[in-house]
């Protein structure tokens, strides 16, 4: 708990610069580049590969020495990123600057068969989520396409879509490639260049430069989506850690120390709160009011969360405060109901099972406002519902008086009170724990301690609701009259 504490307390301080914002993003897409760069190794050496056997129709100069230095560029740049761990804050222009080089390359061995590789880099730097680097990367781009663009003119793939003759040209070629005819039969090198650059780059450019403008607009929103995120992470965490808070709260609240009273040897009791995964309203209390009086209670509020707490516990200090003056549980009742719904904007409500038990005597006197059945054991008998009259639920209605009954406890009784999030427990196929398998789980081993009858209950609704997540509290009271 004090660990998640820390972590929770450490999202909530974290004030990120938009460097420290993005840096988990950037080392990512510094991998992401990596990987780009190996991959297009492979390609390069599969292009070198079909060359060297005839496959594509380039010179195997023309191919060789950019291949060579465009797998050196990448052995290098790959070799970078692995000894930095892809965390370094001039990664990132490097890698960029590497691809754009590389596809430049091998731009000017393909040219127009190879269209999309003018946008890669682009594309890529939108992962950086900065649309200054896209703008950098498009710039970049454009400069060095132009140069391989008037390179590969010559030297790579001839369009011949692009070559114009005069009407009547012949064309012979002598074992080579149909390029080589081409130029044998007077295209000139400044002819193919200029038709390279006119026909060729310039409309490949346009559309670059569409994919530019919405790549800027993708980093722009990108960006702005991680800063978004970054403040709902910040508002979840604070909510949590205010969660864990009122739980916590609504714990420390509870008696939570066994035996409460080891000098008292007339009884026995113990009780227990398993919070669901949201705060709820569940709570517990017993107290002596007195050396011969011991009151119980137990209670649900309705709703979760903060609201749901913070209502538990002026429930609790209301009941206890009226409780310590005397009043029988139908007054107590009676009077919380009047104090809360004086003052109920939310229209909250809780119900409440409350018995005074004179311990000298065994006579307990209860009032019930809505909650469920206690459940009493006789000395040799077994666990069995005690239907008594219920009352509303406290803070429904004003005016609403709630009346006492009696329950006389013989040495060796015992009562069991619990909220509806027992009986309510859900498996896996929607099914609930129900009042059945709650008296069943009590009767099984009837004579046990107080503190044992709530971890075998307990035992039972775990094996029953397995691993499917709870949405309600699991809060069980339990005691043994000794007399």
């Amino acid at each position: 708990m004090k660990e998640n504490k820390t972590s929770i307390l450490g999202k909530i301080r974290q004030k990120l610069t938009p460097d420290e914002m993005f840096h988990e993003t950037e080392i990512q897409a510094n991998k992401l580049g990596a990987i780009i760069l190996f991959n297009s190794g492979i390609i390069l050496g599969l292009i070198m590969l079909l060359t060297a056997f005839g496959i594509f129709p380039l010179s195997w100069e023309s191919v060789f020495y950019p291949s060579v230095q465009a797998l050196v560029e990448i052995a290098i740049l790959v070799t970078i990123c692995l000894i930095v761990k892809h965390d370094a804050w001039w990664l990132k222009h490097l890698l960029i600057i590497g691809l754009v080089f590389v596809y430049a390359r091998l731009d000017s061995m393909l040219t127009h068969k190879a269209a999309i590789l003018m946008v890669i880099p682009v594309v890529f730097s939108c992962r950086y989520f900065s649309r200054r680097l896209t703008l950098f990367t498009s710039f970049l781009t454009t400069v060095v396409f132009f140069c391989s663009a008037y390179w590969g003119a010559t030297h790579g793939f001839i369009n011949l879509n692009i070559v114009t003759f005069e009407e009547g040209t012949k064309m012979v070629a002598t074992g080579g490639f149909l390029g080589d005819a081409i130029k044998n039969a007077g295209a000139t090198d400044g002819m193919l260049i200029k038709n390279t650059l006119l026909f060729d780059y310039l409309p490949k450019w346009l559309m670059f430069s569409i994919v530019s403008v919405i790549s800027c607009n993708i980093a722009r929103r990108g960006r702005d989506m991680v800063v978004t995120q970054h403040e709902k992470d910040i508002k979840s965490a604070r909510l949590e850690y205010e969660l864990n808070l009122a739980t916590r709260i609504q714990e420390d609240m509870l008696p939570n120390v066994f035996p409460p009273f080891p000098e008292r040897k007339e009884f026995d009791i113990y009780a227990s709160m398993t919070p669901a995964k949201e705060v709820g309203g569940d709570f517990y209390d017993f107290f002596l009011i007195d050396d011969d009086h011991l009151c119980m209670v137990m209670a649900d509020v309705s709703g979760k969360g903060v609201p749901a707490a913070l209502f538990m516990m002026a429930a609790k200090i209301i009941i206890a405060d009226n409780a310590m003056m005397g009043k029988t549980p139908g007054q107590i009742l009676t009077d919380t109901n009047a104090l809360i719904c004086s003052n109920n904007r939310e229209e909250m409500f809780v119900t409440v099972w409350l018995g005074i038990l004179e311990i000298s005597t065994g006579k307990m006197v209860a009032s019930n406002a809505g909650h469920e059945y206690p459940i009493i054991k006789s000395p040799n008998g077994e666990y069995e519902f005690f239907k008594d009259k219920h009352g509303f639920v406290i803070g429904g209605m004003e005016g609403i008086k709630y009346k006492d009954y009696e329950i006389d406890l013989e040495p060796g009784s015992s009562l069991f009170v619990y909220t509806d999030g027992v009986p309510e427990a859900e498996n896996g196929k929607g099914e609930m724990f129900g009042a059945e398998r709650l008296l069943a789980a009590l009767n099984d081993n009837n004579n046990e301690t107080s503190e044992q009858t709530i971890k075998n209950v307990k035992s039972a609704v775990d094996g029953f609701v397995d691993k499917n997540e709870q949405f309600d509290d699991l809060t069980m009271l339990s005691f043994k009259y000794e007399g």
